[in-house]
């Protein structure tokens, strides 16, 4: 560009109609004013590190819900969302029909006791009728020892005495089948009576419904999953962590859980659990972050962010976090003017960043309190530990 072209933009002709020395007074003022800024000291002390992960939110206990007997499902009063306590009655099958079942098993109960009776009594009748024809065949059998009645009434007699033996027999096992049919009877019995009065669901935790699979009106068979509930008991985050973190965690670590459904704000959290199984695709593994301080409103399976507190550098020279820049440079205070320097860093931990080379103990960082540029060479109100 040459001179003339120059001349002619605006901001430059502007400031050419600005006199000489008007323009190094306003220049030198503004050169001469402190510029505040807020600062701190570069000291020795650790650099707590962070792991990241990102994962999904799950709790400890899911517990599936169903009846213990079939039927028809009357009423489930609670929807998906609402707080269940260990106990609460969450839905009861429909008891006419529980009642129906449980009829027709005491009503098959008093039939087999009537075919039991009977028996009884047709066993009892076969044993007179036994004990009849023992005494004629003794009787028989003395007439013909006497010459008295022929071989052939003998005979008769004694095949009376085993037919009626055959039928005493057979009256024996009418009345154990009779027995058996009873025992069987009385158990269904007590099966529909206990259906009758279990015929509902109870949650076995304190926690939440997450989810209903059936609604009224629906036939279950035993054992059908109706509702799915969770337990608060422990909530936690199961992130995906790189492999190359491992050696570094431990149960117990402190640790920060920000969920996408409140931004902006960090629950506390505790490392509960650490996989030993890495993913041979992604070399990730899951650690379960428990959430301490359950927010207001949540979901099973919601997107979580950890990070997690490790052990650094126990004593290094350190600056806060808060005095880098974003290319990497630190605003230093050199004789009350501010200098630019540009260290070698080290570990960047969640509050502090560790430095190398470039500054050293006792150096006064500096930052603007508004986060604009505070301006190289300027003089330096500095407000120390802010």
């Amino acid at each position: 560009m040459n001179l003339p072209e120059f001349l002619k933009r605006r901001s430059i002709r502007r400031l050419a109609m600005i006199p000489p020395v008007i323009l190094l007074l306003v220049v030198g003022i503004r050169f001469l004013l402190p510029v505040n800024a807020r600062a701190a000291r570069v000291d020795f002390g650790p650099v707590s590190l962070e792991i990241r992960g990102t994962g999904t939110l799950e709790s400890v206990q899911e517990v599936p819900l169903a009846f213990k007997v079939g039927g028809r499902i009357q009423d489930l009063p609670f929807d998906e969302g609402a707080p269940i306590t260990q106990g609460q009655i969450l839905g009861h099958l429909d008891p006419n029909d529980l009642r129906e079942q449980l009829g027709v098993a005491q009503a098959a109960r008093g039939v087999a006791q009537a075919s039991i009776g009977k028996a009884e009594a047709d066993i009892s009748q076969a044993r007179a009728s036994l004990h009849r024809a023992q005494s004629d065949f003794e009787r028989i059998k003395n007439l013909h020892a006497q010459g008295i009645l022929s071989r052939a009434d003998l005979d008769a007699s004694q095949e009376r005495l085993k037919v009626t033996e055959a039928t005493v027999q057979a009256m024996g096992s009418v009345g154990n089948q009779a027995q058996r049919g009873e025992s069987l009877a009385k158990g269904t019995e007590a099966i529909q009576r206990l259906a009758f009065q279990e015929g509902r669901l109870v949650s076995p935790v304190d926690g939440l419904l997450t989810r209903r699979l059936r609604e009224p009106g629906n036939i279950v068979t035993a054992g059908t999953p109706v509702l799915t509930v969770v337990s608060t008991r422990k909530i936690w985050v199961r992130a995906w962590v790189d492999e190359s973190d491992l050696g570094a965690l431990q149960i117990g670590q402190v640790a920060r859980i920000g969920l996408r459904s409140h931004p902006g704000k960090v629950f506390p959290g505790r490392v509960d659990r650490i996989g030993r199984q890495s993913d041979r695709q992604t070399h990730e593994l899951l650690v379960d972050v428990e959430l301490l301080e359950l927010p207001p409103v949540f979901a099973m399976g919601q997107r979580a962010d950890v990070q997690i507190q490790t052990r650094g550098p126990e004593r290094t020279l350190r600056v806060p976090l808060a005095f880098l820049n974003a290319d990497g440079s630190i605003f230093v205070d050199r004789d009350g003017r501010v200098r630019r320097v540009n260290p070698t860093l080290g570990s960047k931990g969640s509050e502090f960043v560790e430095i190398k080379m470039g500054l050293a103990a006792g150096d006064l960082v500096l930052r603007s309190p508004t986060n604009t540029s505070l301006g190289i060479g300027r003089r330096v109100t500095v407000q120390e530990g802010a």
